[in-house]
C-alpha cells in the first residue's frame, strides 16, 4: 500500500481494515463481547448525558469478577462545569482549545472535564502535543 503510494505520487489515509475483517465485523471479537456483557437498560456518561440501552453488566458467567457487586460502592453523583465543552469534542462538534477551560482553570493538574482527567484523553493529548498551535 504504501510502496503503491509513493510509486503513485501520492499522501493519502487508506483504511486497511477490510481486507482482515468482514463487513459483519471481527465476529470472534463480538461473541467474547457477548459472554461477558449484556446490556442493561440506559446509562448515563459523562459529557454525553443518557444514552438509551448503552449500559452494561456482567453476564451471569463472570459476576464473580463484579467489583461494583463486591465492594457496593456508594452511588456518586457527577457533576460536570456547564461551561465544559466535552460532549461537543467527543462528538467533534468542536477542538479542545475551542473550550473556555481548555488550558486555564482545565488543565492536566487541575481537570474539569473527563477528557483532561486521562493522559489518553483528548484534551490532555492536546495540551501536550498541539497547544502550541492555538491560542489558549
Amino acid at each position: 500500500m504504501l510502496v503503491e503510494q509513493k510509486i503513485a505520487a501520492l499522501s493519502q489515509v487508506e483504511n486497511q481494515y477490510r481486507r482482515v475483517v468482514p463487513d459483519a465485523g471481527n465476529m470472534l471479537a463480538q461473541q467474547a463481547i457477548a459472554d461477558v456483557f449484556c446490556v442493561n437498560g440506559d446509562s448515563e456518561w459523562r459529557g454525553l448525558g443518557v444514552i438509551e440501552s448503552s449500559g452494561v453488566h456482567l453476564t451471569p458467567e463472570y459476576q464473580r469478577f463484579d467489583a461494583e457487586a463486591h465492594f457496593r460502592p456508594a452511588p456518586q453523583q457527577v457533576y460536570d462545569d456547564p461551561r465544559a465543552r466535552c460532549g461537543e469534542v467527543l462528538t467533534g462538534r468542536c477542538k479542545p482549545h475551542q473550550c473556555p477551560l481548555f488550558g486555564k482553570t482545565c488543565n492536566p493538574e487541575t481537570a474539569f472535564g473527563a477528557l483532561m482527567v486521562s493522559s489518553e484523553g483528548a484534551c490532555a493529548a492536546w495540551y501536550q502535543y498541539r497547544q502550541q498551535e492555538c491560542e489558549v
